[in-house]
């Protein structure tokens, strides 16, 4: 590969990356009070299912306890952070949030129920448990967002 290709390379990948993260960035821009609070709270479970994902391939349980605990946490208060009101621009939150409150406390309580399962997966240490519940987890994130989130 020619220096010319290489460097035109390193360039796309930056500015592919500049992009993306000033894209998480303004999504949240402007986000204020509770709406910017559930956004972070999203966010940090996002780096959690990430560092979760990488303690399981290398084996490890012992450190996937409190991130676990931390999703179980939010998924049980995370109704509460979409009252009525606060749905709107910046927030990603599907109308659908409000118009079936059931089924969105009922994937909340999944997501709930699928972290449970981790922390008793690290309690018990069972990694294929674990490895188990941690898709779970992942796949009650997913379906969440497919009913209940906008982009």
């Amino acid at each position: 590969m020619s220096l010319k290709m290489l460097i035109h390379r390193t360039k796309t990948i930056a500015i592919i990356l500049v992009t993306l993260f000033s894209g998480t960035v303004l999504a949240h821009d402007g986000a204020v009070g509770i709406v910017k609070e559930r956004m972070e709270r999203f966010q940090q479970n996002q780096k959690n299912l990430r560092l979760i994902k990488s303690h399981l391939q290398n084996g490890k349980l012992s450190p996937i306890a409190p991130l676990a605990s931390e999703i179980r946490e939010w998924a049980e208060v995370m109704p509460e952070y979409f009252p009525e009101g606060s749905d709107g621009k910046p927030s990603e939150a599907s109308p659908e949030i409000w118009s079936n409150p059931a089924g969105f406390q009922a994937a909340a309580f999944a997501n709930f129920q699928a972290a449970d399962t981790l922390m008793f997966a690290i309690e018990s240490e069972d990694i294929d448990l674990a490895k188990s519940a941690f898709r779970d987890v992942a796949a009650s994130c997913k379906s969440c967002h497919m009913s209940f989130r906008e982009r």
